[in-house]
């Protein structure tokens, strides 16, 4: 199974297009940002996002763990997201 659970703060909000794209900044000793996905969300589920990171509220969220491989300039790139299920995100 490649299902993605955690506990973290919402950063780095970016709205483009139908993709919502931020961070989510784990509580640990070292700093951790885990990059998460949200397809064509609602205004409501935009808004209540805006919110948490404005607010910087701890969050649980749930997703699937998605990676991807591609070239660039010559090198291989290896990128991982969390495509997060809206309806999961909840205030802790």
């Amino acid at each position: 199974m490649n299902i993605f659970a955690g506990v973290g703060k919402i950063q780095d909000m970016c709205l483009n297009g139908r993709v919502l794209k931020f961070n989510l900044s784990i509580l640990q000793k070292r700093p951790c940002l885990i990059p998460c996905v949200i397809f064509d969300p609602d205004e409501k589920v935009k808004k209540f996002i805006q919110g948490l990171q404005s607010d910087e509220q701890v969050v649980w969220l749930k997703g699937i763990l998605a990676s991807n491989e591609f070239e660039y300039k010559g090198k291989q790139i290896r990128k991982l997201e969390i495509l997060t299920y809206p309806n999961s995100i909840k205030t802790i």
